[in-house]
């Protein structure tokens, strides 16, 4: 994803949080450093402290608060590895980002403490920062919200009644809610008003909403080593993404199967049995569906922003996020 955009003031801010990241995290500790540089060494899609460098452009202040918008997006990326490193370990996942995760390579209780050892250091990265009160305390809420989202999918584990409300509950907190507070937050530091401040959260609402149904899509529809991840390993461990909850509870002729195969029990056995009658049944075609949904939603709000170089580079992401899975 860093090289989507030719814009070089954004690359050369994205090169400075990857630097960054491998900076500021660094302990006394050489185990715990060459483990750090392991984590970061494919930089990921970085997609969070674009979005906050992006939203920066719509501020008064934007060419002046360089250093700043860098220390926020790191600190903030900083959140987002932290809950992927517990997401891998609740998930049991032995891939991420196309290879081994950190809780296959050095366990599980490793990659549970380096996760809250990178919790840690992106509030302390914030509180060095000295940043507003507000935002402070707004990014303290998102990651509450990330936790109730993990704690609300947990509970449905193995739940084939799921519905769709319950899921998007979910992805509203583990999701959407990190992607609303990057895309306002650059705004907020850069003094822009309030009233585009208000319309940049809700756009990366729509957004993080869009982009988690796409990534559901592609345990489906992706491949494996692309994607960088386990497919369908969830639905083995019961937790059931938005194809699977349409196929369960949407009427098709394919419904009563894919439930009694459900009930009975998933195994690898049975999986691809499963995997061939969820995409016949519709599911894929009606998550596509709502994720577009999404999608021009986001464009809405989009095109009621002010002209600038940060609209122009939404609308340059935001065709990106929907194009994986057309």
């Amino acid at each position: 994803m860093l090289d989507w955009f030719e814009d070089k003031t954004l690359n050369n801010q994205l090169n400075a949080i990857k630097d960054k990241l491998q900076k500021d995290l660094k302990s006394g500790n050489n185990y715990f450093n060459e483990s750090l540089d392991y984590l970061l060494e494919d930089g990921g899609k970085m997609l969070r402290p674009i979005l906050l460098l992006i939203g920066s452009r719509f501020g008064k202040l934007y060419k002046k608060k360089g250093d700043d918008l860098v220390d926020i997006a790191t600190a903030i990326e900083t959140l987002h590895v932290a809950t992927l490193l517990h997401d891998d370990v609740i998930d049991e996942a032995k891939l991420r980002r196309g290879k081994e995760s950190i809780q296959s390579k050095y366990s599980k209780e490793y990659a549970i403490y380096m996760g809250d050892y990178l919790l840690s250091k992106c509030f302390l990265l914030l509180t060095e920062l000295n940043v507003p009160k507000e935002l402070a305390i707004a990014l303290a809420k998102v990651v509450s919200r990330i936790c109730i989202g993990e704690i609300l999918q947990f509970k449905n584990r193995y739940n084939m009644n799921t519905s769709l409300f319950g899921y998007l509950r979910v992805v509203s907190g583990k999701t959407a809610a990190l992607f609303a507070i990057s895309l306002s937050a650059g705004s907020y530091i850069t003094k822009a008003d309030d009233k585009t401040i208000k319309r940049l959260a809700h756009a990366g609402y729509q957004l993080g909403m869009a982009f988690q149904i796409v990534d559901d899509l592609l345990d489906f529809i992706g491949d494996e080593e692309e994607v960088g991840k386990d497919l369908r390993s969830d639905i083995l461990k019961g937790y059931y993404c938005l194809p699977v909850i349409f196929a369960l509870n949407d009427e098709s002729e394919y419904k009563d199967s894919i439930r009694e195969i459900f009930s009975c029990g998933i195994d690898e056995n049975n999986i691809q049995q499963v995997i061939l009658l969820i995409k016949k049944s519709g599911a894929i075609e009606k998550c596509r569906n709502l994720a577009i949904r999404y999608h021009d939603r986001a464009l809405q709000v989009i095109n009621r922003l002010p002209k600038n170089s940060g609209y122009d580079l939404l609308m340059e992401l935001l065709p990106r996020l929907i194009d994986r899975v057309k």
